[in-house]
């Protein structure tokens, strides 16, 4: 079977199209007059697919899941690993995600997260059981000299690149809901925390501005004069100035406050800090907790 998410073109054709879902070029034709596999059409009146196509036919027409291109490792470990894909069980993806983290081998790092999202495994799912299982053991390993900060750099920048360019097959509600600032604190080196806070948010139909890492919050006040967030997320995963970051997050609830905006924290850099019990303020643990929220 074609792998369709190692094409050089973001395109898929209707015969590409049709032996990824095992059907017949005719089957495909109906299905999109039919209005039911959306796709985009050339000058010339050729149907022409993107991924994220498929990713929303799939959800409305769960047998053809099972069609949908998994990860050609091209190994013995192949049925293995896609047998857990397809189960949504990670014991064993996670050693060997982490591994191919680590050697930045990108192509089956954005495969095995495309094939995740496309058999049906809700971001949520991916993010808390593979992603951050991995991001905090790359952690661990610089912490413990096995990886110098290079290594753990360009490691970490491979999943970020992954995380952001699945976004492209992700199915989004048309319409924004509420407005949510996701950001972190001015000393914090990682944001992919706070970019899968992000997507989650869009997920569920949030307008979302999203300022990365590093966010001076005393330039932040400007932000809820002109976008007037319902909700602001702050991630932090290291603090390193726990003086300056205390003296952020309490100028960060205030601005909340004095705005009514609900403000939610997560992260293990919150752990460094002293939080108080404030209606205005709520803890998150977890990326499920983010979809709670």
């Amino acid at each position: 079977m074609m792998n369709a998410l190692e094409q050089t073109s973001p395109y898929l054709s209707s015969v590409d199209v049709a032996r990824i879902l095992d059907v017949n070029v005719a089957t495909v034709k109906r299905w999109t007059e039919a209005g039911k596999l959306d796709c985009v059409k050339t000058a010339g009146g050729h149907r022409k697919f993107l991924m994220r196509h498929l990713a929303a036919f799939a959800i409305e027409h769960q047998k053809y899941a099972q069609h949908l291109p998994l990860i050609p490792f091209g190994s013995e470990l192949n049925l293995d690993l896609n047998e857990e894909l397809l189960r949504g069980e990670f014991k064993e993806l996670i050693p060997f995600f982490l591994e191919k983290s680590i050697l930045c081998e990108s192509t089956i790092i954005q495969n095995i997260l495309n094939s995740l999202y496309m058999v049906h495994h809700d971001l949520v799912l991916i993010y808390d059981g593979l992603i951050t299982p991995v991001l905090h053991e790359i952690g661990s390993k610089w912490e413990r000299g096995d990886l110098s900060i290079a290594q753990e750099h360009l490691a970490s920048q491979t999943i970020r690149d992954a995380i952001i360019k699945m976004q492209d097959i992700v199915v989004k509600p048309e319409n924004w809901t509420e407005r949510a600032f996701v950001l972190t604190f001015s000393d914090e080196l990682h944001d992919i925390p706070a970019k899968m806070v992000q997507h989650l948010l869009e997920l569920r139909g949030f307008q979302v501005l999203f300022s990365g890492q590093r966010t001076p919050v005393g330039d932040t006040s400007s932000v809820f004069k002109s976008f007037h967030p319902e909700r602001v997320y702050v991630s932090s995963v290291f603090v390193e100035n726990a003086q300056q970051s205390q003296a952020e997050f309490s100028e960060l609830l205030e601005l909340c406050r004095t705005n009514n905006s609900a403000l939610f924290v997560g992260g293990s850099g919150i752990n460094q800090l002293k939080i108080e019990d404030d209606s205005q303020l709520h803890r998150l643990w977890t990326f499920n907790d983010v979809m709670q929220s």
